[in-house]
């Protein structure tokens, strides 16, 4: 299927990997069924060896069973799945901002309040909920960029794609953006006073609140 075909504007492997995770998190494989390098090579337009890689990817991140010799099995994306990305994302968010403390100045606080205000502009607006999800990962990211753990932010920003590409099913309602914007406010405070211990809490008021009204799409979405 053309709409199938891979553009390689980053490298194959990467692509073949977002597309399959993709397609699986969208249920164009049913959970159960079998997919084998072959089948997905030729419905990517790909060669065998980035879908090789791809299937040892998505084994790592619970997507895929690999059989020898046979293929891979798809696996269920269930609640439990969406809650430990969920507890790996909080943990992570914790130490990045922790060891972004330092560089919080005055200039980053400043352009929070900013970025949470153009939140509380479009929050009621019929197209807000998209523009809510680009603003929500650019007030996060401009205090993370500033952290000192590289590694911590590589795993998060890989979990994080996981997460978002689930999420793109599901739309915030405008009581989530409402809530989101305090719980913002909380945090800008918290790291203000360079409090650790009011950011750790911030955070885990705010990816639990998060975590808890994205299962109830979830759940009513199955």
């Amino acid at each position: 299927m053309a709409e199938d075909k891979i553009v390689a504007d980053q490298t194959i492997a990467t692509k073949v990997i977002e597309k399959l995770r993709e397609d699986i998190i969208n249920n164009r494989f049913e959970t159960g069924s079998r997919i084998t390098i072959k089948e997905i090579s030729e419905r990517y337009g790909v060669s065998p060896m980035p879908v090789r890689e791809a299937f040892r990817t998505l084994e790592g991140e619970h997507f895929l069973e690999i059989n020898p010799y046979k293929g891979a099995t798809v696996l269920r994306i269930d609640e439990q799945f969406v809650r430990d990305v969920y507890g790996i994302l909080r943990a992570l968010e914790c130490l990045l901002y922790e060891t972004a403390l330092d560089e919080i100045d005055e200039e980053i606080i400043q352009k929070l309040r900013c970025i949470n205000e153009q939140i509380r502009v479009i929050a009621e607006l019929p197209y807000g909920a998209a523009e809510y999800v680009d603003l929500n990962t650019r007030f996060h990211n401009t205090i993370m960029e500033h952290s000192k753990n590289q590694k911590a932010l590589e795993m998060y920003t890989h979990y994080h794609e996981i997460i978002s590409t689930i999420r793109k099913k599901y739309t915030p309602v405008p009581e989530r953006i409402r809530i989101g914007i305090e719980q913002h406010e909380k945090l800008i405070d918290a790291l203000e006073k360079k409090d650790a211990l009011l950011v750790k809490m911030a955070v885990d008021e705010h990816i639990k609140s998060a975590l808890e009204n994205f299962m109830t799409q979830f759940n009513h979405g199955k």
